[in-house]
């Protein structure tokens, strides 16, 4: 009985080609917005969590001010040497090592950019440096300690600055001529760095940071968890810079909360789309409900037919509510693939403009409940119409038309 009602219900939404698609689009547009921003969310989350649960992991991140914006902070309050020594001898941690950075007009041959300049300790403090901001030299070297006109670049900001390809032991300028004598790689997440490098003390003449750090990355010590040493770091520079409880200038960070401000400033934006989606939803409810209501007028008389061989009210309701649920599942359909789609190609743009591997959240559960949940909505929206079909009685529906 059950298949009978959807053949039968597929062969009248096929005699109503035109209006049927119509009622659909309004579904397929809810169901489009929602998927597709539940699989970017859930990707951009999970790909976030997972670079920074690899390169951060057991990493603390120390910056200036109460109000960090991104990866350095732009407040007026500032780090120095003192606070890099005291996070240092922290017992939790096992090395740390600071970095300036600014944005300044770069060109190479016929191309000028503005790029990130990155100042950066060399020698055997490079050698921490390198390890906790998770860079790798691909190509060439490090700077050296005596390299004060010699700088790397990494990869991904050489390509999508410049037109033509930044080469080894050619030169670029940043208000003055400096040669590249590596290039290197890094994760793009919290604590990894893209731009130029330069010696730090070279760097403080050229972006004028005379004594401060925008940020020190320090790696917590085994046997230590990050929140332990973000703890004890908080304490000691509370000691050191003479502030009390409440009332810090830095801030002082782990991947975990890095993780949940990002998942919390997420969930705002994702609510308010969500909610756009709803909206969407509800005019493709009431779209299903409108065609279903025309289509019990239309059909009267073929209700009456029915009811006067024998079919039940509840056979009629159940008739025009599975009609309305396909109509729905149709929309919810499409609009999943759709959604899918525009995931994928939203990836695309997205792996281009920050240096994760982000991939699109798709699974089997995120399809098939968007279908149920469209034939749901498919099948409450006709419910209404349903109920008018099954109270029709058989002589009056005859007498129709």
């Amino acid at each position: 009985m059950l298949l009978d009602f959807f053949r039968l219900s597929i062969n009248n939404l096929r005699h109503r080609k035109r209006r049927s698609w119509l009622t659909i689009i309004g579904t397929l547009i809810g169901i489009m917005a929602v998927v597709s921003l539940i699989s970017i969310g859930q990707g951009l989350e999970n790909s976030v969590e997972s670079e920074l649960n690899e390169l951060g992991g057991n990493k603390v991140f120390i910056s200036p001010g109460g109000g960090v914006s991104g990866r350095f902070s732009d407040t007026t309050f500032q780090l120095i040497e003192d606070d890099l020594d005291t996070v240092e001898r922290t017992q939790s941690i096992e090395t740390a090592a600071g970095m300036i950075s600014g944005n300044i007009q770069a060109e190479y041959r016929r191309d000028i950019q503005f790029i990130t300049v990155v100042g950066l300790p060399t020698g055997q403090q490079g050698e921490t440096a390198k390890q906790v901001f998770g860079l790798t030299v691909e190509q060439g070297r490090y700077i050296r300690q005596n390299d004060q006109t010699s700088v790397i670049i990494e990869n991904d900001a050489a390509q999508e600055n410049f037109e033509d390809e930044v080469l080894l032991r050619s030169k670029i300028t940043l208000e003055d001529e400096y040669r590249v004598v590596g290039k290197y790689s890094t994760s793009g997440a919290v604590g990894g760095i893209s731009g130029v490098v330069m010696p730090m003390e070279k760097a403080r003449e050229v972006l004028v940071k005379p004594e401060e750090y925008d940020m020190i990355t320090a790696q917590v010590r085994e046997g230590f968890t990050p929140e332990e040493a973000a703890e004890e770091i908080r304490q000691n520079l509370r000691n050191e810079r003479g502030v009390k409880e409440g009332s810090e200038d830095f801030q002082v960070r782990t991947a975990e909360d890095i993780i949940r401000s990002f998942q919390n400033q997420l969930s705002i934006i994702r609510g308010v789309l969500l909610g756009i989606g709803a909206i969407s939803l509800l005019v493709g409810g009431i779209g299903i409900m409108n065609t279903m209501y025309t289509s019990v007028t239309e059909r009267t008389r073929e209700i009456g037919v029915m009811k006067a061989v024998g079919a039940t009210r509840k056979q009629i309701l159940g008739l025009f509510m599975i009609e309305s649920g396909i109509v729905g599942m149709i929309g919810g359909l499409i609009g999943a693939t759709v959604g899918i789609g525009l995931s994928y190609i939203a990836g695309i743009l997205i792996r281009q403009s920050v240096s994760i591997p982000f991939t699109p959240y798709v699974s089997a559960e995120l399809i098939v409940g968007s279908v149920v949940f469209s034939f749901v909505v498919g099948v409450i929206s006709g419910t209404l119409p349903a109920r008018k079909a099954a109270k029709k009685e058989p002589v009056e529906a005859l007498r129709f038309g």
